[in-house]
């Protein structure tokens, strides 16, 4: 794999960590087993990374890696009377699945409003919680009150809130 394509995997495999992780964890209900399952998938997404293609679904591609991964353990655990059988699994996979197009586009409802802000809330929000900057650490950056930083953003958080509702109401 060229090393620009290599880069871009391991870009598309970092950002899904979390939700891989959640994925498992819904289907095992065991963060130990979710965290080995989890690296076990990641092994395999690694070493099939040529195989994907970029530009396609790479959430697709490795959930369907990852629910492998939780039959797989789940053949190994057969003998607990409390682990799923492998077509309740699939249908979780599925639900799963549903829930993460619920949040790509309530994130695309999200970022359509971030974008609507002010020029400042635009950029409290951003430092806030994209870079994860304290309100402290803004207040000092941009000699200001910490009160009135939390002011700004509060404003910020009602916007985006009444900006994201009017988007569900517009699109039910």
């Amino acid at each position: 794999m060229p090393k620009n394509n290599t880069d871009e995997f391991v870009e598309l495999m970092s950002s899904f960590q979390g939700r891989l992780y959640g994925l498992i964890l819904s289907l095992v209900a065991n963060p130990d087993a979710a965290n080995d399952i989890l690296q076990e998938t990641n092994l395999i997404l690694w070493s099939k990374a040529h195989e994907f293609e970029l530009g396609t679904s790479f959430k697709s591609w490795s959930f369907r890696i990852a629910s492998f991964q939780v039959m797989a353990w789940r053949q190994k655990q057969m003998r607990d009377p409390l682990i799923f059988n492998n077509e309740v699994i699939s249908l979780m996979v599925h639900e799963q699945a549903d829930r993460e197009e619920d949040y790509e586009l309530k994130k695309s409802r999200l970022e359509k409003c971030i974008a609507k802000l002010p020029d400042r809330q635009k950029e409290l929000i951003t430092k806030r919680y994209r870079l994860g900057t304290s309100i402290v650490q803004i207040a000092e950056e941009l000699k200001n009150s910490a009160n009135t930083i939390r002011q700004t953003l509060f404003r910020a958080r009602t916007n985006l809130s009444q900006c994201v509702k009017s988007l569900d109401e517009d699109s039910a």
